[in-house]
């Protein structure tokens, strides 16, 4: 006999009936001028604890949605124990990367040959004590994106990347929008956020020192949450971080060694500083210490191997996320070894479950699945529009291309391009992924109250390997929901809400769904039958023992897809 059917995330009013929240019901006839309210109030309590100008283009405030998406325990179980997971498993591919030669993966995952060289050059430097051992406490801020699965009507969170090439990655949005709940009456509805939008910011100040001085190296990217974050640490630590460019680097003479080098930068105006320090053409500069990036690879390439040298010793998202997690066939790489992983006791059979169902399918360039994807699209045409390629250093949605938009040989010379698995002198390669079939909400985003059923993205941010919580929630028509789609940033972004402890609200139990999902892979087969050998029960849910917690409010739809 089935189980009872598992509750599924829904979106809530706060501050509304005899519970302090009202489920969004579209067949109710709710009055427009309630949901106009409920958007002035939060943009209201928003531009309380950050001015109007401080938001990107001085609107973002008015971005997001005041009603948040209730979860429930389950959810946030499955998103701690993925977690939990990745981090383990991430931190022994990456010191291994190069000491475990039988594991092949600078051939598995190619890097252009100076980023090769420049891991190589950290290995060294830890060897000789100057930079910390890749660990959980290296690990500098992530924010991973997931869809919802639609699994025969139950949710399922598939990560589909993991966004770490920027520092501030949406953690200022997401906690100045969680803790607006607050204000909501999200305390007198009993349910509980499902993070905690201060220890977002708390967790970005983990990242540096704050008894020296920090500079913040921005090029390109115009930035979404970095002017929040100068803003936000003024506040708080009274001090401001230096804003600079590629273009005002510069390495003079160590004064105290001339055989040594110092990495600097100018600075722009001689009230801004007392620094000595001076380069040989007479510039005034002064000495960097700590940097936070938000740089290209493209723009992370073009400096010379000195330069990189020195930003990689101290900038604190670590060079090593940069070059390897952020990469999206890292997400095919731990696929492929979770077998080996739970053989070495590295992770547990649960980890392993939780990761072979918690992370989309990803073929990697020149692996036999991307081979056999070749084999099987020959046989079968239609197999093209259960897949899309994704640019494996891309954001942003930036260069997705899904395979019901190209012909049957379009899509057959696109997979022959993948069948080697180096990277062109561009960087231009892309891994394959498997569709995910999202689940669809009815959503009410805007204050006029109009009701849209469509799917929702999510995230969750972390800091060194501690999960800091769930993050915005994005949603929107389009097949792509990205933070520079202004259709998405403008009609879709809402809250994000988690699950209450037993405490204050408790609900009948309720079976979380566990085990190796088939069908995604040769990989996942294998995962899976290391399970009855190793005693493992294959049941890595839990239970729902709680109620329904509220998550973060969420404001710009940040990220990849």
């Amino acid at each position: 006999m089935p189980g009872p059917i598992p509750l599924r995330m829904q979106q809530v009013h706060l501050g509304r009936g005899p519970l302090g929240y009202l489920v969004v019901n579209p067949s109710h006839k709710t009055p427009q001028a309630v949901y106009a309210s409920e958007h002035e109030r939060q943009e209201s309590i928003l531009l309380k604890r950050c001015p109007v100008d401080i938001w990107p283009g001085g609107t973002s405030y008015t971005y997001g949605c005041p009603r948040p998406i209730l979860m429930y325990k389950r959810h946030h179980n499955q998103l701690v124990l993925f977690h939990e997971s990745i981090v383990i498993a991430i931190v022994d591919i990456v010191k291994r990367w190069f000491a475990d030669v039988d594991a092949k993966f600078p051939e598995r995952m190619p890097l252009h040959k100076d980023e090769e060289e420049l891991l190589q050059w950290l290995d060294t430097q830890v060897e000789h004590g100057n930079i910390a051992p890749y660990s959980a406490e290296t690990l500098g801020s992530w924010r991973p994106d997931f869809l919802v699965e639609d699994e025969n009507g139950d949710e399922n969170f598939r990560l589909t990347e993991i966004n770490a090439r920027f520092c501030f990655n949406g953690f200022m949005h997401g906690s100045y929008g969680q803790t607006a709940l607050e204000s909501m009456g999200m305390d007198e509805s009993g349910l509980v956020g499902a993070a905690d939008g201060a220890e977002f910011f708390n967790g970005l100040l983990r990242l540096f020192r704050h008894d020296r001085p920090l500079h913040l190296l921005k090029g390109e990217e115009k930035g979404i949450d970095i002017g929040m974050f100068i803003h936000a640490v003024q506040l708080h630590l009274g001090v401001t971080p230096r804003l600079i460019t590629p273009n005002d680097l510069r390495l003079i003479p160590d004064p105290t060694d001339p055989s040594r080098t110092i990495l600097c930068c100018l600075v722009k105006s001689s009230t801004q500083t007392t620094s000595p320090l001076r380069t040989a053409s007479g510039e005034v500069v002064e000495e960097i210490r700590q940097v936070g990036l938000e740089l290209h690879q493209r723009e992370l390439a073009a400096m010379d191997t000195d330069m990189m040298h020195h930003i990689s010793l101290r900038c604190f998202n670590d060079m090593r996320t940069i070059l390897l997690v952020h990469d999206k066939r890292m997400l095919g790489i731990i696929q492929q070894e979770l077998p080996s992983l739970v053989r070495r006791g590295v992770l547990t059979v649960e980890q392993a479950q939780a990761l072979a169902k918690g992370i989309a399918d990803t073929a990697l360039p020149g692996s036999p699945y991307m081979q056999d994807l070749l084999h099987q699209s020959n046989i079968n045409p239609g197999l093209k529009d259960e897949y899309l390629l994704k640019p494996v250093r891309g954001g942003k949605g930036a260069g997705i291309v899904f395979g019901e938009d190209l012909s049957a040989d379009e899509w057959l010379a696109a997979l022959r391009d993948l069948q080697s698995p180096v990277l062109n002198p561009a960087g231009a390669s892309f891994v394959a992924q498997r569709k995910v079939v999202q689940h669809n909400y009815e959503l009410v985003l805007k204050a006029c109250g109009e009701t849209l059923t469509q799917p929702l993205v999510g995230t969750y941010h972390t800091v060194h390997g501690a999960y800091l919580g769930i993050g915005t929630w994005r949603s929107s028509g389009d097949r792509i929901c990205a933070a520079n789609t202004i259709a998405a940033i403008v009609a879709t972004l809402v809250a994000s809400v988690a699950a209450a402890p037993t405490e204050k609200r408790d609900l009948p139990l309720l079976g979380g769904h566990s085990g190796i999902i088939k069908g995604v892979g040769p990989l996942l087969d294998s995962v899976e039958s290391l399970v009855p050998a190793l005693g493992g029960s294959g049941n890595g849910q839990g239970e729902d023992t709680a109620g329904p917690i509220l998550s973060g409010l969420g404001k710009l739809p940040l990220g990849g897809r």
